[in-house]
């Protein structure tokens, strides 16, 4: 992207937006890679090796069996109707050292070689000091040694290549669009892209770069009909995504929309008009056959198996954090407890094209590869980084599975530690080619589910959801319910009855936060529609 001042001054463009990209115009950030400091090169810079070799020199020195360096350079730009543009940007590094089973981790957003020495002796300083608790072993799981690679996320439009301007009047667009509609207000439109890159090294001769990407967009509106019904909706397609600036140019987007984002705007218009004109009704407090759409049914992954299969968390050890699970005796439990129905297989992996959790080596240097969480209803694994998938080792040879990290160690930035963190998760469809539409069209008598959020417990066990309910009667949506639903994790998914098929696939971008301090950390979930039986409906406004 080529902005000067004087281009700007020169373009004849409206003061508050020339101002507004002036102060988005980047400022360099400076390393010393020599003996001066210098603009931070691009991540491929082979003295970066150099840097942080210094940290692993000096950590081996002062007593770490082993260590590991991570540099990131990560820029936020973010598109808004109040703020225009506002541009960020940062450097940091973190070394973590294991000494006689304990680790020790230091950050600092200074990139010198005096400094990734001065960081690794802090690691092993803390390292030490924490000895004095229980002596306790650390056998890393071992993985091939990355000499020297690079990855770079494909994507079809660098948003940091493209105009600020180009990329503004795009997102006004969308609202003119929407002004088309009588009695159509915006709520929101933003959009904030992301690249970050990374750099690792190891005491196991492992360095490797990567650059990864992240964009993410909010557009909401609300709508008025004739006769005073009002109501609110967002487009669902524009979560976080490891893509570019396509993310709102293209056409359609496989498994995110099959449309242009201006037939996504009368998509959910119409949507929204057709709900507002059915009646509302109280609900009818029991257990009703229920369809969720996919959006809802990713939410739900993502709570309960996705969090439940993090092995930390089963072991206990996020209970002073965010929380533990109801897979509580993984090693006993793998392999044979019945975690849902049949139809029900789930698979996480960091490689999906689009995915916002896709990345070529994880925070280890670990390539990660594909695996089932729960296959045909069963508990097939959980997620593992190198020092947990020693945890299972006994289980892993007794049920013949390799024993490997499968590449869950990240963390946002370098100024964290890397714990683990869910990797993108897959709901395997069913066979028949069904959305949800179509779902709904089977069930006689039951509620409709869209939209939905669910909170859960300190296991992610028990969950209360809300969302856009419906009655639906003989096939057909009647009326919308001012309620909720109440589940256990277990019990939910055991009671699944179908699922769309593979054309009802959605994929999309959540967050989850985990550690202490917090980490919030970005993963995609797909998952197409469901059918389930006997959820318990509820009224939430009901006084006892």
């Amino acid at each position: 992207m080529l902005i000067t001042r004087r281009s700007l001054l020169h373009s004849g463009l409206k003061v508050g937006v020339a101002t507004a990209a002036v102060a988005a115009l980047p400022r360099p950030l400076l390393a010393q890679l020599g003996r001066t400091l210098e603009p931070l090169p691009p991540i491929e810079d082979p003295r970066l090796k150099a840097l942080t070799a210094r940290a692993l020199e000096a950590a081996r020195s002062a007593g770490a069996s082993y260590a590991d360096v991570r540099l990131t350079h990560e820029r936020v730009r973010v598109f808004s109707v109040s703020t225009r543009v506002d541009d960020s940007e940062s450097m940091l590094a973190g070394v973590r050292a294991l000494v006689d089973g304990y680790w020790g981790f230091a950050s600092s957003p200074v990139w010198s070689p005096d400094e990734m020495a001065r960081l690794a002796r802090e690691a092993v300083h803390q390292a030490k000091t924490n000895t004095l608790g229980k002596p306790r072993a650390v056998d890393l799981a071992p993985t091939p040694v990355v000499a020297e690679g690079h990855w770079e996320m494909p994507l079809a439009i660098d948003p940091f290549e493209t105009s600020p301007f180009e990329i503004s009047d795009f997102l006004d667009s969308l609202i003119v669009y929407l002004n088309r509609t009588p009695n159509a207000k915006i709520n929101s439109d933003s959009c904030t892209a992301v690249v970050q890159e990374r750099a690792f090294a190891s005491t196991l001769g492992s360095y490797c770069t990567q650059r990864c990407y992240r964009t993410a967009g909010a557009f909401s509106f609300e709508r008025e009909l004739e006769h005073g019904q009002r109501g609110s909706t967002y487009l669902d397609c524009l979560t976080a995504a490891g893509m570019g600036w396509e993310l709102y140019t293209a056409e359609r987007i496989p498994r995110v929309r099959d449309h242009t984002l201006y037939e996504e705007i009368d998509r959910a218009l119409e949507e929204l008009k057709q709900d507002l004109l059915l009646p509302v009704k109280a609900v009818e407090v029991g257990r009703y056959q229920a369809v969720f759409d996919p959006v809802t049914v990713a939410g739900i992954l993502d709570e309960t198996i996705g969090r439940a299969t993090e092995l930390d968390r089963a072991l206990g050890y996020e209970a002073n954090a965010g929380g533990t699970s109801y897979l509580n005796d993984p090693i006993a439990m793998l392999g044979s407890y019945q975690a849902g129905a049949p139809t029900l297989t789930v698979t996480a992996e960091r490689s999906e094209a689009g995915a916002v959790g896709t990345v070529k080596w994880d925070d280890e240097g670990v390539a990660p590869d594909a695996f089932p969480l729960v296959k045909n209803g069963v508990l097939a694994d959980f997620q593992t980084t190198r020092e947990s998938a020693r945890w299972l080792e006994a289980a892993y040879t007794k049920h013949g599975i390799p024993m490997r990290s499968h590449g869950c160690a990240a963390a946002p930035s370098a100024v964290f530690a890397p714990l683990q963190h869910t990797p993108n998760l897959t709901l395997a469809p069913g066979h028949d080619a069904r959305d949800f539409d179509s779902l709904v069209s089977g069930i006689v008598r039951g509620i409709a589910v869209k939209s939905g959020s669910v909170d859960l417990d300190f296991q992610h066990s028990s969950g209360l959801g809300s969302g856009r309910l419906y009655e639906v009667k003989q096939g057909k949506r009647v009326a919308r319910l001012a309620g909720g639903f109440l589940f256990r994790a277990t019990d939910l998914w055991k009671s699944l009855q179908a699922l769309g098929g593979e054309g009802g696939l959605r994929r999309y971008g959540l967050s989850a936060m985990k550690g202490e301090p917090a980490q919030e950390h970005y993963h995609s979930v797909t998952a197409p529609a469901a059918v389930v039986k006997d959820l318990t409906i509820i009224d939430p406004l009901r006084k006892a």
